[in-house]
């Protein structure tokens, strides 16, 4: 009995320890885990923590640009607008001025835009009147910088002058007054702007086209709308190569000699090729530097090369804007073409009525545009360009002006 109850003794003892044992290790590992729990949430390692952002970048990623790409987008756009912004500082930008250059100049159109930079799209910061005095500064490619007033701007430098413009209507008077005096008091026949005394005529010459065209618009007459192209390039010779536009200054700056040897005052609406001045632009700078006349120089051109002669045209009776001039402006046409055609031996087509051209829709005085002939015809170009004929064409359109003005 003794011994069976020490071995029971002995298993219970036993039992106890193994007990011990097991709920020890349980603990200690329980301890570890929540201790390893902690440590992974507060005390990730770096490098795993870095995984763990570029995991995360790369998984926004794939909805959303990557942040080196965004950079690279963000730089290019910055870049375009800093761009911009600086075009535009460039436009905005206050003019600096040195009045050590400042040389008092005048307007000589009706109306003259001052504009906010040296080209046609620029915005218009003033219109200028005929007669208005500003200081100019410097010239280049035909703008002027120029101060009216307290604004500075850039004009046409066709129409400004060192000499202020006497007004129009005045000088006419005067002029009149001393031709009756020297013709013993005689009055002067009622054609429009005519003197007896050439010193007296005043005359436009438009050497038609410049080097570049302008595809802007600009009405057609006064209220018209209709709308046409500011200006044009012009033809080209299908012999000797050469442009309109060059062929039609030369012959207008050997007529302004010309017609300036036999007592004229002449006026050109350009003098260069370089320049943008529309047909309307034209007709308004004739009509305000008083003219009595304006001849428009320019050269034909056909699809058929074989035709061929000169021609003038002038509006008509019925034209919706000038019709008024029309009887002046017709004989005009007809006195400058039977000249021309007896000076050069050109075919003589005549004169015609025209009422779809700016140049004569927009003019306050008689006008007349003369087609010196036809440069898509080889033989009629090349003569155009001898300088014997071209002193012939000078010649017969002088006689023309002289003839309309019946000195």
């Amino acid at each position: 009995m003794k011994k069976r109850f020490l071995s029971i003794l002995a298993v219970l003892l036993l039992l106890v320890l193994m007990t011990g044992c097991f709920g020890q290790n349980a603990s200690e590992s329980d301890l570890e885990g929540i201790d390893s729990g902690v440590t992974t949430e507060t005390q990730m390692p770096a490098d795993e923590n870095s995984k763990t952002e570029e995991s995360t970048d790369g998984a926004e990623g794939t909805e959303e640009m990557p942040e080196s790409s965004t950079e690279e987008v963000t730089t290019t756009e910055e870049a375009a607008t800093k761009e911009e912004q600086s075009a535009s500082t460039e436009e905005e930008k206050e003019v600096v001025l040195d009045e050590s250059k400042a040389v008092k100049v005048w307007t000589t159109a009706s109306t003259l835009n001052l504009r906010k930079a040296p080209n046609t799209s620029s915005e218009v910061l003033k219109v200028l009147k005929r007669g208005t005095e500003i200081k100019k500064y410097e010239e280049k490619d035909g703008w002027a910088l120029v101060k009216a007033g307290d604004t500075a701007g850039y004009v046409s430098a066709q129409y400004i002058a060192k000499e202020k413009p006497a007004d129009p209507t005045t000088a006419r008077q005067e002029d009149t007054t001393a031709s009756n005096k020297e013709q013993g008091g005689s009055k002067v026949e009622a054609i429009p702007g005519q003197h007896r005394n050439p010193n007296s005529a005043v005359v436009v010459i438009d050497p038609g086209h410049q080097r570049k065209g302008d595809s802007t618009k600009e009405p057609n007459g006064p209220g018209s709308s209709t709308m046409k192209a500011r200006v044009t390039y012009g033809t080209t010779g299908v012999a000797t190569g050469v442009t309109e536009y060059v062929l039609n200054l030369d012959i207008s700056m050997k007529l302004k000699t010309e017609l300036q040897n036999r007592g004229y005052t002449v006026y050109m609406t350009r003098t260069g090729h370089d320049v943008n001045i529309s047909n309307k632009e034209r007709a308004e700078y004739g009509n305000s530097v008083g003219a009595d006349a304006v001849i428009r120089i320019h050269a034909n051109s056909s699809d058929n090369s074989s035709v061929r002669g000169a021609e003038t045209l002038s509006p008509s009776s019925s034209n919706p804007y000038v019709s008024h001039l029309a009887s002046a402006s017709q004989k005009l046409g007809k006195c400058v073409i039977n000249a021309y055609c007896k000076a050069t031996g050109f075919k003589n087509r005549g004169m015609k009525t025209n009422d779809t051209m700016t140049g004569i829709n927009w003019s306050e005085i008689p006008v007349t545009i003369i087609e010196l002939g036809f440069m898509s015809n080889g033989e009629e170009d090349k003569a155009m360009q001898d300088s014997n004929m071209q002193n012939n064409m000078v010649q017969g359109i002088a006689n023309g002006m002289d003839a309309y003005f019946g000195f």
